[in-house]
């Protein structure tokens, strides 16, 4: 029972020390936290202002892609409309992952500010940094969230004073609207030259047996054409002719499409981001101070007893 009492008074008499030490070092302990505020606020005054701009998008119409929907074969005229449905959905889906993924992608935007006439003034800021677009721009693009879920369409940019944010971003969103349309088009023209390819097989095939005319076989209710894909020479040469003509007009019209619609739904608008204030700088910078004073004193009272 004496030990521990020991040991207690022990342990009094250190954090009596400790105290008597830190009024002793008064001076110093209040120095220290001072030079450290003033250095937290001086790291305040001297970061550049950040500012945020947000942009409301639009997704692309559906009608828009309705002319370059290929049907491929099915046996009823509901089959064909519904799989010409899916074909369109799958164009405008495919164009969406494309436009999002090109919008959020870093080399889209230093593409971007290279092409550009504009923006001497973020130009030179980056030049004077040494520094690309593409690393400043790491973890300052994204989507815009509320209570953690994603707003659909809705895009974030951060950016400093020297840019022209509302205008930067919505030429952006033109820009990359552009880049994903040229895209599309390759893929949609690879489609339709394939379709192209498996018409010209069948009309080899139907001029191969003389075949001009589809040939019709017999149902309970009515006559219908055979148009599964493996059979498409039971078109006859002057359907499939005709067919290939069509697709060779609408890959002149592709060449020429530039899909118009308006991307934007908000044009964007800039504020200032909330960051720490000089203030709360300075009163972090007197905390680490004084903790650091408390540390020198504990560690000196320490050696001091051993």
């Amino acid at each position: 029972m004496k030990k521990n009492n020991t040991y207690l008074a022990d342990a009094d008499i250190d954090i009596s020390d400790i105290f008597k030490s830190l009024w002793k070092e008064k001076i110093l302990t209040l120095s220290i936290s001072i030079i450290f505020g003033l250095a937290g606020y001086l790291y305040a005054s001297f970061q550049p202002q950040e500012f945020r701009t947000e942009i409301q998008l639009k997704n692309v119409p559906h009608q828009i892609f309705e002319p370059y929907t290929l049907k491929f074969g099915n046996n009823n005229d509901n089959n064909i409309n519904n799989n010409n449905i899916n074909n369109n959905n799958n164009i405008v889906g495919q164009f969406i992952f494309d436009f999002k993924l090109n919008f959020l992608s870093l080399d889209s935007l230093q593409s971007f500010i290279d092409e550009s006439r504009e923006f001497d003034n973020f130009k030179e800021y980056l030049k004077l940094r040494n520094i690309s677009a593409k690393k400043h721009f790491v973890n300052k693009i994204g989507e815009v969230k509320e209570k953690n879920l994603i707003i659909p369409n809705k895009y974030f940019l951060l950016f400093p004073k020297e840019l022209d944010g509302d205008i930067f971003f919505y030429n952006y969103a033109q820009f990359v609207k552009k880049k994903t349309v040229f895209e599309i088009k390759k893929k949609l023209k690879l489609s339709i030259e394939n379709k192209i390819t498996i018409l010209k097989n069948a009309l080899e095939k139907a001029k191969l047996i003389n075949l001009e005319d589809p040939i019709l076989r017999s149902m309970k209710q009515s006559n219908q054409v055979v148009i599964e894909p493996e059979d498409l020479f039971y078109k006859g040469s002057k359907i499939l002719s005709q067919e290939i003509i069509y697709l060779k007009r609408l890959l002149i019209e592709l060449e020429n499409e530039q899909f118009n619609y308006e991307i934007v739904s908000d044009k964007p608008l800039n504020f200032p981001v909330d960051k720490m204030s000089n203030l709360k700088y300075f009163l972090i910078g007197i905390m680490f101070g004084l903790f650091l004073s408390l540390v020198v004193i504990f560690f000196r009272v320490f050696l001091k007893n051993n």
